[in-house]
């Protein structure tokens, strides 16, 4: 009879997780046909030991279970299972309860007694004759049909999940799971030949997940909003056979496909969503096990069992590929499976066996032989290859609501609080796509991808009712982010090859094909075809084993576990990728993001696993030469690829800002902020921005797949290839391609003008790696643990005034916030002079500043012992571009800084009369630094820092337009109405082509121009975000809110008590990192041109040369404007026995005289030479102002350290000498006349920059009014500026001398030939002070000669000659005493005359003296 086949079959499952049952009972039902069980308990242990996750059942129930049996019409109708309410609750297991663990392994047991029991007696009739009615070829078929169109009905299905205050509970309405056709129609299906195919589906209805907060005492006080609410999806599964006798499906596909996905989280849900997620990944990388602490190799035992029931699978695959960097007994002990994603994977393809309900006599096999005498020696075997596996997840429509919620009390005491939400922020999606594809192990990929998303803004936050409905605001307005296409531009293409595709090869009868291969697997996927499938995101994940021996071949099957373990290489490979991005961060979309943010920091859940301390562990014994040869040829890592394309992020001015009350509890100041008054929202059009766009990012990340076995054994190594060192390390490297930022601006229609570069693009690379397990090469200084290295091969910058002031007033929107909320006032006019329309006439077209670095690299290295970088600038160059004032008049451009610059023959005038060379291309590096910190540690005080550093020369031109671009004010229009026609009209035309034009206001906005673009604040005020507000009208004549900063600073009164504490300190870091210093510092000349007139660069001059445009004007222009030339000294720094080095070295470096002990660093020797000023007038004059010159001078410093201090000062002793070379001045009345009209021109200039900058901080940033008091905080955050202690006297900055420890001093001590500097300093005596100061310098002579016309006799030219010689000058600072001391050897005045040119000068003697003085 069938019932003998089928009644164990049921049976068998039934009795596996339900508690209690008879199986007398269960098989008198099952005869009758129908069978009702009511109120069942389900096993616990059996469920935990299923799911091998770190879960405990509390509790499992099923209500009422039914089993319709047709006996009649088994070949026909499919056998219904149906369960009515089946409620499970789980919770986090618990790692110190032991019992649990104890009783589930002696259950455990139990059940699979119970199973052989159950199982015999099945055998035993299988074994016995069959019916002659029905031959056993017939029943196996009859029972394979019977299995397959089992139906499954499943009523109200709830999951609990409980931790802490958590309750995440799932609730399915229904759920049905039945066999279909190839149209997917409920229909009685078999496996036929030749299609072999099975077909199932699983509809759920109403599907409801709900997340809520309990009380202490374990009751939930208030629901909150469900996140899922009545959610319906289908699932697809799609079985295929190699043959009709086969025991597990070749191919499996499961996929589901979700309409509409609408999720929903408050802010009290969202710390409780964020633990959830953490939970998750906690698991995925294996940070919670899934067996206890202490269960070790038990744990491990059901991971093997686990995979060795699976046809194929080797769980010790990466046991294999772990071996080869330690030895395979280090490895195993390590728990077995390190790779967080494998143990994922080991963990989902447990299920398949379960999911695919393969047939008994495989079971039945199995149980023979381990009753026979235990597990097979090759269960692999007997087993077939294993089977593809292939997963999705589809969804048309997805959205994830975020609301604010207010609890809100009834008017009786003892009714129940309700709870009122607002949603505030929703994303959504749309063409989602989670595609898994694995075969075992060897081979397992994921890909995901978005077809579009977007966000935005829904109702008020905070209290500002930004986006009401009573606001009439557009959707373009509300959209801050978007990225992608839409579904319907894109189409269906995220259902390609899916099971809900019609164009599917199962959906046409036809096998599907899929690609295992990692090299075709990259070139089908690429960035291109993900991109061309969705368009917003594609990831990628790859995971690879291939055999080293046999590469090609994933069979893992026919490898017996009694033969040698082959090497195996594995290979993981993640490739992202998202598509063209818009990010809108304007004041709505800003306080939307930091106040969910504010709302997920607000829990206090402890980490599921705090990071433990590296700990070195021995190793067990040296790598062998076959291990170290095997490293040498694979290392598996793991990579990762980031790609963004077409980003583009603006950042609009703040219309309103409230981030002061968010910022301090982002910071993690827990003090709830004060009442706020919250402003009236208007929203401001035109609204200036600043935009950043770039074309394409690349991010490489990459890092050894098993860092701890790898390092371990690396480290252990004497002398480790550079390859082997490579791989120790986490590599990351960062390509940025076409950057570029500028100002726009947004009209009323929601789009931006055009964008108006202020960084134009440019490029750059970042690489940066650090080396994994840095405990295991703290012995191994050699070795770098961190290094860094970065290029910029070209960065510009151009403004205009009125820019920067209006990126200043964007700035400063969002930096500062008044109490009400509302950001500070915007000049109209300002603006208008920024988005100029075309054709209108500016008054006075303002200059722009070109900036431009070039070839900027930079290395960091860092090492167990010492911290080094080194870098070169290539060249910088700044210019003003002055625009056309008229018509046919050419912009012009002025050179303001050139370096590099060949200033060494500028330091006479005769470079104007000589050939001189263009600038060179191959010129040398405008600046080459190399520095070497030492780090701490114990032989930190046996080791020195060294700072080399070379600096080209520079030409700077301060021309009068640059104060022209400095003193730039916006133009005041005739009136309101005036400057509203030409803001409109500049707007109007800068709009692209088919924009909409800007829409008529309502007279009581008027305009831009009428009205600041921030409202004028009022005092209006709100409890709560959802409460109504009151507004009340503010008058002109009221003060405006004084500014907050959102950071607030430390206050006033800490700074004043800590400014001496901090210059201590400041001076006592500064002193720890100069006296063991090993300086070398050169500095060429720099030479600066002050032209009283601008000097515009000819056409035939190099862009930006500054020496070549000043020779072309010397020669070629009469009317050249006076110039005043002040060639700065070369510069020349040398620390005492240190050899001249190359600026620019590799790193780490090595000195040949390293400074070790604290005295070594002192004397430095300095030279300044070259040093001149002369002036260019017209007519081809150049006179001489200071004839070149230049001192070499020798600075000692000492410290000792006090011991009578309780603070554990030091007392520092300076010494300076300085030997001066001759001096000769010379001046005449046109020379005077043009330092007179510079100094008049310049004091001006910067009288009206103090001027203009208070004007702009007024208008800017309110001050407060007059009765404030001046020691107000906000005042002080607001730019009051503390005074600058640095300007103290050393007595002042280090305690009150003390008495009797003065040092005698001869009168002629300082001048005497015999005190060397050596001597002085000893002398002088350290420890009786804070500060000893002693300063020298020599002159040998000092000429100054006056020239001047003879007001009597115009052709007569006097001059007057000042001369001394042999001049010195000494000042003795000590604690009691202050000595100064001056020497003039000689000192005469001569007078000369000459009447013209042909004739001598006539020379008259004034009067000579020799004089002496000391105080």
């Amino acid at each position: 009879m069938l019932e003998s086949y089928v009644t164990p079959l049921l049976m068998s499952y039934v009795n596996k997780y339900i508690k209690n049952l008879k199986p007398s009972d269960l098989q008198l039902s099952l005869w009758g046909g129908d069978v009702v069980l009511s109120k069942l308990d389900l096993k616990l242990d059996v469920l935990e030991q299923e799911l091998k996750l770190p879960f405990t059942f509390m509790s499992g129930h099923i209500h009422e279970l039914r089993i319709h049996v047709p006996w009649t019409k088994l070949g026909s109708e499919p056998v219904v299972i149906t369960i009515n309410t089946m409620e499970c609750i789980l919770k986090l297991r618990d790692g110190v309860q032991d019992d649990h663990e104890s009783g589930s392994s002696s259950t455990s047991r139990s059940v699979s007694d119970s199973s052989k029991a159950v199982a015999k007696p099945r055998r035993l009739q299988q074994a016995a004759p069959s019916d002659p009615d029905l031959p056993p070829g017939y029943v196996q078929s009859l029972i394979r049909r019977v299995v397959n169109n089992v139906n499954i009905v499943v009523n109200n299905l709830i999951l609990k999940y409980v931790e802490d205050d958590i309750v995440l509970s799932v609730n399915i309405t229904s759920a049905e799971c039945y066999s279909v056709d190839d149209m997917w129609e409920r229909a009685f299906t078999d496996i036929t030949a030749p299609e072999l195919v099975l077909r199932k589906v699983i509809n759920f209805a109403d599907c409801t997940v709900c997340l809520d907060k309990r009380n202490a005492s374990g009751k939930i006080e208030f629901y909150q909003d469900p996140l899922l609410y009545k959610c319906s999806f289908r699932t697809r599964l799609h079985f295929t056979y190699d043959n009709i006798n086969s025991k597990i499906p070749s191919v499996i596909k499961i996929q589901t496909m979700v309409e509409s996905l609408k999720l929903s989280i408050t802010d009290q849900q969202l710390p409780m969503f964020i633990r959830i997620l953490e939970l998750i990944i906690a698991l995925y990388y294996g940070e919670l096990g899934g067996h206890k602490e202490g269960e070790g190799e038990e744990g491990s035992v059901h991971v093997r069992e686990a995979g060795a029931i699976l046809p194929g699978m080797d769980v010790d695959m990466e046991t294999q590929g772990a071996s080869q960097y330690s030895s395979q007994d280090l490895y195993m002990q390590s728990g077995g499976l390190e790779d967080g994603d494998q143990g994922w994977m080991s963990w989902a393809w447990s299920f398949v066996p379960d999911i695919v309900g393969e047939e008994e006599g495989y079971e039945e096999g199995l149980y023979e032989q381990r009753e026979a005498g235990g597990i097979p020696t090759n269960p692999q075997q007997h087993t077939p290859k294993d089977p593809i596996v292939s997963i999705g997840f589809y969804c048309t429509k997805a959205s994830v609501t975020f609301k604010l919620t207010e609890t809100q009390s009834e008017s009786s005491y003892y009714s129940p609080q309700k709870v009122k939400s607002r949603e505030v922020l929703c994303l959504e999606q749309e063409g989602i796509t989670i595609e898994v594809l694995m075969m075992g192990e060897p081979f397992f990929d994921c890909q995901i991808g978005f077809v579009g998303c977007r966000a935005l803004c829904l109702k008020g936050i905070m209290g500002v009712r930004d986006f009401d409905e009573n606001m009439n605001r557009r959707e373009e307005d509300a959209v801050f982010f978007s990225c992608g296409d839409s579904l319907s531009s894109k189409g269906m293409t995220y259902l390609t090859n899916s099971l809900f595709d019609y164009r599917s090869p199962e959906n046409n009868g036809v096998r599907a094909e899929f690609i295992l291969d990692t090299a075709n697997h990259k070139e089908s996927y690429t960035e291109i075809a993900g991109m061309q499938r969705f368009g917003a995101f594609y990831m990628d994940y790859l995971y690879t084993m291939e055999n080293s021996s046999a590469k090609g071949s994933q069979d893992f099957s026919a490898v017996s576990t009694e033969d040698v373990v082959p090497a195996v290489q594995e290979t993981s490979i993640k490739r992202l990728v998202v598509g063209p991005l818009d990010v809108r961060l304007n004041s709505s979309a800003v306080h939307r993001i930091l106040k969910m943010v504010t709302c997920g920091m607000d829990h206090e859940y402890e980490p599921y696993c705090k990071p433990q301390p590296e700990v070195v562990e021995e190793s067990l014994g040296a790598a062998t030469p076959e291990e170290i040869s095997s490293l040498e040829e694979f290392i598996p890592t793991r990579l990762t690829c980031l790609t963004l394309l077409q980003v583009s992020v603006t950042v609009s001015m703040a219309e309103f800002n409230l981030l002061h009350t968010l910022m301090p509890v982002i910071m993690g100041c827990k003090t709830a902020p004060g009442p706020v008054n919250i402003p009236a929202f208007q929203p401001v059009r035109p609204l200036p921005a600043v935009q950043f766009q770039v074309e394409r990012v690349n991010i490489e990340h990459s890092v050894p797949m098993y860092a701890p076995e790898l390092v371990s054994t690396i480290s252990g190594l004497s002398q480790p290839s550079d390859n082997l060192l490579h791989h120790c390390y986490a590599h990351l490297y960062l390509k940025v391609f076409g950057f570029q930022a500028g100002l726009t601006v947004q009209d009323s229609t929601g789009g931006f003008l055009p964008l108006i570069p202020i960084i134009p693009s440019f490029s750059t690379a970042l690489y940066g790696k650090l080396i994994q397990m840095p405990a295991y090469w703290r012995k191994r200084s050699s070795v770098p643990t961190t290094e860094c290295i970065f290029e910029l091969p070209h960065f510009a910058l151009q403004a205009t005034r009125a820019q920067t002031l209006l990126l200043q007033a964007i700035c400063q929107s969002w930096t500062h916030s008044v109490v009400n909320g509302a950001p500070s006032t915007l000049s109209e006019s300002l603006l208008r002079e920024v988005y100029k329309a075309p054709g209108v006439k500016s008054p006075g077209p303002s200059p722009t500043l070109e900036g431009s670095v070039q070839n900027l690299e930079l290395k960091l290295c860092s090492r167990a012992t010492v911290k080094c970088a080194s870098g070169t600038v290539g060249a910088v160059k700044v210019c003003a571009r002055t625009p056309g004032s008229g018509e046919g008049v050419k912009e012009k451009l002025v050179p303001l800084i050139q370096g590099p610059s060949d200033t060494k023959e500028l330091h006479m005038s005769r470079w104007l009369n000589e050939i001189r060379k263009p600038e060179s291309l191959l010129a040398p590096d405008l600046l080459a630094f190399s520095v070497q910190v030492p780090q701490q540690g114990d032989d930190y005080r046996n080791s020195g820092a060294v700072l080399l550093v070379s600096v080209q020369g520079i030409a700077v031109n301060v021309d009068p337009v640059f104060c022209t671009w400095l003193l730039y004010q916006p133009h005041r229009g005739s009136g309101r109405q005036q400057q509203q026609q030409v803001l409109s009209h500049a707007v109007m035309s800068l709009q692209t082509p088919g924009s909409v034009p800007l829409s008529k206001r309502r007279e009581d906005e008027a305009s831009v121009a009428s009205t600041p673009l921030a409202k004028q604040p009022s005092n209006q005020a709100s409890d709560y975000a959802s409460s109504p507000v009151k507004t009340k009208t503010v008058t002109e004549s009221r003060p405006l809110s004084i500014p907050m900063k959102v950071m607030p600073d430390i206050t006033a009164g800490e700074s004043w008590t800590t400014s001496e504490e901090r210059m201590k300190e400041l001076i006592a870091q500064a002193w720890d990192v100069v006296k063991r210093l090993t300086l070398q510092l050169e500095l060429q000349s720099c030479c600066v041109f002050l032209p009283n007139d601008s000097l515009p660069s000819p056409s035939t001059i190099t862009c930006g040369d500054i020496p070549g445009t000043v020779r072309s004007w010397y020669h070629n222009q009469a009317s050249m404007p006076g110039t005043l030339v002040v060639c700065l000294p070369h510069i020349s720094v040398l620390s005492t026995g240190h050899r001249y080095m190359e600026p620019l070295q590799e790193l780490p470096f090595v000195v040949s005289k390293p400074i070790l002990e604290e005295g070594d660093a002192f004397p430095w020797s300095v030279s300044l030479s070259q040093f001149s000023v002369y002036t260019l007038l017209g007519q081809q004059q150049s006179l001489s102002l200071l004839e070149p010159m230049g001192c070499t001078s020798t600075l000692a410093v000492t410290s000792h350290k006090l011991q009578s201090c309780s603070e554990g000062g030091h007392s520092f002793v300076v010494c300076l000498h300085v030997d001066l070379q001759p001096v000769h001045v010379k001046c005449s009345n046109p020379q005077v006349q043009l330092l007179y009209e510079l100094l008049l021109s310049w004091s001006s200039t910067w009288a009206r920059l103090q001027r203009h900058r208070i004007l702009r901080q007024t208008s800017s940033i309110p001050e407060p009014p007059a009765g404030a008091a001046p020691s107000s905080p906000v005042r002080s955050s607001a730019g009051t500026a503390l005074p600058d202690t640095s300007t103290c006297s050393p007595s002042a900055d280090f305690g009150s001398p003390t008495e009797g420890d003065s040092v005698p001093a001869g009168d002629d001590g300082p001048f005497a030939d015999t005190v060397t500097l050596e001597q002085k300093t000893s002398s002088i005596g350290g420890t009786s002070g804070k500060v000893s100061l002693w300063m020298q310098w020599m002159l040998p002579k000092v000429t100054v000669k006056l020239f001047a016309l003879e007001p009597a006799a115009k052709k007569t030219e006097i001059c007057v000659i000042c001369e001394l010689e042999d001049l010195s000058a000494s000042v003795d600072v000590q604690d009691v005493y202050t000595k100064i001391k001056c020497k003039v050897g000689s000192f005469n005045i001569d007078q000369h005359r000459c009447r013209n040119i042909n004739m001598l000068w006539r020379r008259k003697t004034t009067g000579r003296c020799s004089t002496a003085s000391s105080r």
